[in-house]
C-alpha cells in the first residue's frame, strides 16, 4: 500500500516538472523526485541485503526510462539535461573522495604503492585488449571504435567501491589502500589513453610531446599537493585553530576540497583525484579543536552533506541508460559478453598482489565497478561519431551493470572474509 501511495504522490510531481525551463521550481522538483526515489529504493535494497547504492542506481534507471512505463518522456529529457543535477552529482562524488582521503593514510598508501601500480597497470591492459577483440568479433565496433570500447572498461570508479568499504569501516585496511591507490593510478592511465585515442580518432598523429605534458602536469600536481599539504595546511589550521564553530570548519574543508578538485581539472585530471588528495593530506585530528569539536570531526560534519548529494550522482549515472536496447536479443547477448570481460579482467588483477595481509579476491572485486572516466570515453566516442548511439547504450549498460554487480560481489566477499581484509 505504501508503495502505491508513493507512486501516486510522484505522478503529479513528475507531470509538473516535465515542462518549462530550468527554473527554481523545476530544479526543486528534480531534487525531490531524485532523493525520494533514491532513498526509498535504496532502503528497500538495504532491507534485503543489497548495497544501498544499487537501489540509487535503480532509481536512475526508472527516471531515465519513464517512457517505457508510459510516463512523461519530457521529464526524462529535462532531468538529463539539467545543469543543476549534473553539478550536484559532481559535487557529491567530489565530497565522497575528499572524505575517503580524510579516512586514508598517506604513509599506508605509499607502502602499497608497488601493488597498487601492478593492479592498476594490469587492470587497464586486460580490459582494453579484451574489449578490443570482443568488440571486433561481435561487430560492436572495429578499428578505433573497438579500442574505445576497451578503453571504456579500463578505469575503475573509486567512488563506488569507496562507499562500500566506508560503510564497513574498512577504508584503512591494507587491501582497501591498494584499491584506492590503483584506482587513482588507472584514472591517470585512462587520461593518457584518451589522449592517444583522441588523436587517432581525429585522424591526427599521437604526439609524445602531448603525452609528456600530461605526465608533467600530473607530476606537478602531486608534488605541489604534497608540499602544500605538509607546509601550508598545518599553518592555516594553527591560524584558525581557536575557532570552534562547526560551520566554519565545514566551509573551510569544502573550500579546500573544491580548490584541489579545480586544480586537478586544470592539470587535465579528474577533479575527484584532487579532492581525494586534499583529504589525504589533511589529518582529521587537526579538526578536533576545542571541546565542542572533539566528538564532531570534520568527517562527521561533512558526511550528512555527502549523503544527500551522493544519491544524485548514482541516480544520474543510472538515468543515462536506455533500457529499450535490451529488447533486442543480440544486443542483450553483446552486453552480457562484454560484462563478463569487464568483471573477469578486473577481478584477475587481485591475483598479482603480493603479501599475506592482502585479500586478493577482495582487491579484484573492488576494482570491478566502472564509472565516470569510462563514461567520458564513451561520450567522447559518441560525440565524435566514432561509434553509434546503440554502441554507446551498450557501453553505458555494461558500466552500470558492473557498478551494480561489483559492490554486490564485494559485499558478499566481505561478509565471509572481513577479518582477512581488515
Amino acid at each position: 500500500m505504501k508503495k502505491w501511495m508513493l507512486l501516486i504522490l510522484l505522478v503529479p510531481v513528475v507531470a509538473y516538472a516535465s515542462g518549462g525551463s530550468a527554473t527554481f521550481e523545476q530544479n526543486t522538483l528534480f531534487l525531490v523526485v531524485t532523493l525520494t526515489l533514491a532513498k526509498w529504493i535504496g532502503f528497500m535494497c538495504k532491507k534485503v541485503g543489497i548495497p544501498e547504492l544499487v537501489g540509487e542506481l535503480g532509481a536512475g534507471l526508472v527516471l531515465g526510462n519513464l517512457g517505457l512505463f508510459g510516463w512523461h518522456v519530457e521529464f526524462t529529457h529535462n532531468f538529463l539535461s539539467s545543469e543543476f543535477i549534473k553539478y550536484a552529482a559532481d559535487l557529491g562524488v567530489v565530497l565522497l573522495l575528499f572524505l575517503v582521503g580524510l579516512e586514508s593514510n598517506l604513509t599506508q598508501l605509499l607502502k602499497v604503492g608497488k601493488n597498487a601500480f601492478v593492479v592498476a597497470a594490469v587492470g587497464v591492459i586486460l580490459p582494453v585488449i579484451g574489449g578490443y577483440f570482443y568488440s571486433s568479433a561481435v561487430g560492436l565496433g572495429v578499428g578505433v571504435a573497438a579500442w574505445f570500447v576497451g578503453a571504456t572498461l579500463a578505469a575503475t570508479s573509486v567512488g563506488i567501491t569507496a562507499k562500500v568499504l566506508g560503510d564497513r569501516k574498512l577504508l584503512m585496511a591494507p587491501s582497501s589502500q591498494v584499491i584506492l591507490g590503483a584506482a587513482v593510478i588507472d584514472d591517470i592511465m585512462g587520461i593518457l589513453l584518451l589522449t592517444v585515442l583522441a588523436g587517432v580518432a581525429m585522424g591526427g598523429e599521437v604526439s609524445f610531446i602531448d603525452l609528456g605534458v600530461i605526465l608533467l602536469k600530473a607530476g606537478g600536481f602531486f608534488v605541489g599537493s604534497y608540499f602544500a599539504g605538509r607546509l601550508l595546511f598545518p599553518r592555516m589550521i594553527r591560524l584558525t585553530g581557536k575557532n570552534d564553530s562547526k560551520s566554519f570548519w565545514v566551509a573551510f574543508s569544502l573550500i579546500l576540497a573544491l580548490v584541489f578538485a579545480q586544480v586537478a581539472a586544470m592539470a587535465g585530471m579528474a577533479p575527484i583525484i584532487g579532492a581525494f588528495f586534499a583529504g589525504l593530506l589533511l589529518e582529521d585530528v587537526h579538526f578536533e579543536v576545542g571541546h565542542k569539536l572533539q566528538k564532531d570531526t570534520i568527517e562527521h560534519l561533512l558526511s550528512p552533506i555527502a549523503e544527500i548529494l551522493l544519491p544524485i550522482f548514482f541516480v544520474a549515472i543510472g538515468a543515462q541508460v536506455d533500457l529499450s536496447v535490451l529488447g533486442d536479443m543480440h544486443v542483450l547477448m553483446v552486453v552480457l559478453g562484454l560484462l563478463v570481460i569487464a568483471v573477469i579482467s578486473k577481478t584477475a588483477t587481485g591475483a598479482l598482489v603480493k603479501g599475506p595481509q592482502f585479500d586478493r579476491w577482495g582487491i579484484g572485486l573492488g576494482m570491478v565497478p566502472r564509472g565516470e572516466v569510462g563514461l567520458i570515453f564513451a561520450s567522447y566516442a559518441l560525440q565524435h561519431k566514432v561509434f553509434t548511439a546503440s554502441a554507446y547504450s551498450v557501453l553505458v549498460l555494461v558500466v552500470l551493470f558492473s557498478t551494480i554487480l561489483g559492490p554486490m560481489l564485494l559485499k558478499y566477499r566481505l561478509d565471509y572474509f572481513e577479518k582477512s581484509l581488515a
